[in-house]
Order: C-alpha cells, then structure tokens, then sequence
C-alpha cells in the first residue's frame, strides 16, 4: 500500500511542478534509493570477507633483514659471504576462514614478521651442511649423530637432518643456476620446523613456520581472497602456464600489497593448520598447477604417493622428500 501511495505521490508531484512538490521529489529520491539497494544487498549473494587490519598497511609497512655468517664455505653456492633473511612487519588484525567443520572462524593475527621471500637455498644449505661450524665443529657433529643412528635413533630428534651427499637441488641447470637465489624444495616437514628452530638458536630470534591463518592473511594483504586467474598470475606468480614446470629465482614477479613475492606459485608453503599434524599443509599453489589452482585459499595435503614415492619411512635415511618433488617450499615468519 505504501508503495502504491508513494507511486501517486510522485505522479501528482510531477503533474503540478509546484516547488511543495519538488522539495518532496528530493526527499522521496535518496529515500527510494535506499530501499532499492537494501533489496538488491538481500538478494545478490555474498562476497567472502576480507582480511582486516588495524593500521593502514600501504603506508605503514615495516621492512628489516636478520644476518648471519658462514664459518665455512659453501660449496655449492661457492661464496662465503653473509646470509640475511628479509621481513615485512605485518599489522595487527582479523581474517576469517572456514574451518574442518565447514564453519567461519575469525582469526586474530597479532604484528609479526613475515619473509619477503621464499627460504632460499642460500639460508638453508647453512642449516643442513652446518656451514655455520667450523670444520672441526662440523666432523664432530656428523660423529655424535651418526652413533645416534647406529643405537637406532632417528634424525627426527636430531638438531639438523641426515642428508645425502648432493641435495636435490633439481636439474633445471647447472648447480650455481639451481642454487642461488631459488627456493629450497624438496624437504620434509620436520625438516623445515628443525629449520626454524635451528634460525632462532643462531639469531637469537624466534623463528617458525607460519599458521594457515597467519598465511592466508599476509597473502590476501588486507583484501579479499586471490584468485587471479590467467592473465593477472602471469605478473605475480610462476605456475604451469609460465614456468616451463621448474621453480624460478624469488623476487622476479611483482610482489603484493604488502611486499611479499611469490606468495602464489613457484613452491608452495608449508603452513600449520593443527599444531598436531606432523605433515604440514602447502598453501599458495605451485609451478606445477594450472591458474585455477593458484592462489589464496589453494591448500594441498601431505601426499605420501606424491612426495615420497610410496616409500614410508619410520626412521628415514633422509631428511628430502622424494627427489623429483621440487614444488613443496618454506616461507618463515618471526615472532616480535
């Protein structure tokens, strides 16, 4: 009925042209407006939530680096030279993701920092060929924990994994192309929390691997989530369309909002969702999948046929994951 009233009202308005009526004309317009855009919100379906910091992040982006030295030289890369990880200070603020049960769960993310780049072979062949040792300190090292494996303990419990003599740095190249500047791959999930504990010991800082949340929210940068198919993925990220199925040096895609490279693509990301999970989950996507399967909210479940060939190891013989899975990558974040 009101509706019908209003219809008349308007007609009758217009008929007369009288200045009584135009003011009405002005009142009934924002107010029609309104209803038709509470109408169309009711009916259009909704948008998943995004990201919502506390500060504005474009102009309050901190950046730092945490160095450290080699006391030996590193083979492989064939430089002694100081290694740095970089971070971005991420603001404070809330994300919301469905959990198991199918529900939503805010999240609260507290300020940390995040690397600007993939853990890279440089940082990690200081982890695992104890390149911060001496030669001396590095003998009596592999001497302890090679009786530790004759008493038949496992590396699990070690500081450091059990390598092979050669990493499977890949063979996209020469080994100075495969190593320098490329993300590490190829490593397990126990492998790459020792990593973060042996990064705190040596920093004094507390290093570990993200939470899914945590990930989810540095990704998005305080938008909604990333899905940018074809043609936007080519600036950002290497996938299957650009990537010649191989992984690529960090930092050679535009990065996001907040300054972070290669959060989609190139090697997916070890992320925490239970506290449990001895596996991890990879987050982000990889070189290896098509655009529609990087980005945001791409997870991808520890694969015992994928990424260790069917071999299940109680006491593994090494701390790699199969030799061919080169898309499974670290991303550190350190606590304030």
């Amino acid at each position: 009925m009101a509706a019908v009233d209003m219809t008349d009202a308007f007609r009758r308005c217009i008929m007369r042209r009288t200045s009584a009526c135009r003011g009405l004309l002005l009142c009934f317009v924002p107010a029609l407006a309104a209803a038709v855009a509470v109408v169309a919100d009711a009916d259009s379906p909704k948008a998943p939530a995004a990201a919502r910091p506390t500060t504005t992040p474009a102009a309050e982006i901190k950046s730092r680096t945490v160095s450290f030295k080699l006391a030996r030289e590193d083979f492989y890369i064939t430089r002694k030279r100081d290694r740095e990880v970089e971070l971005v200070r991420l603001p404070p603020g809330t994300i919301t993701l469905k959990g198991p049960d199918g529900k939503d769960h805010e999240h609260a993310i507290k300020p940390i920092w995040m690397s600007k780049f993939e853990t890279r072979w440089d940082e990690y062949d200081v982890f695992w060929d104890g390149l911060d040792l001496t030669a001396e300190q590095w003998q009596d090292w592999r001497r302890r924990n090679n009786r530790q494996l004759l008493d038949g303990r496992s590396f699990a419990l070690s500081e450091r994994p059990r390598m092979p003599d050669m990493p499977p740095y890949g063979n996209f190249g020469d080994t100075e192309h495969c190593v320098a500047g490329y993300p590490v791959n190829c490593v397990t999930f126990s492998a790459a929390m020792r990593y973060c504990a042996w990064l705190s010991k040596l920093t004094g800082h507390k290093f570990r691997l993200p939470t899914e949340a945590e990930w989810e929210y540095a990704c998005r940068a305080g938008g909604p989530p990333v899905e940018p198919g074809d043609k936007a993925l080519d600036a950002i990220g290497w996938y299957a369309g650009n990537s010649k199925d191989e992984p690529h040096p960090v930092g050679k895609k535009r990065p996001n909002a907040w300054g972070l490279y290669d959060m989609l693509g190139n090697v997916g990301e070890y992320v925490v969702r239970d506290p449990k999970d001895d596996n991890g989950l990879l987050a982000g996507g990889s070189y290896e999948d098509d655009a529609k399967d990087v980005r945001s909210a791409a997870r991808e479940p520890y694969s015992l046929q994928k990424w260790q060939g069917n071999e299940p190891r109680v006491i593994p013989d090494t701390d790699w994951l199969y030799w061919t899975v080169h898309h499974v990558g670290i991303r550190v974040v350190m606590d304030e």
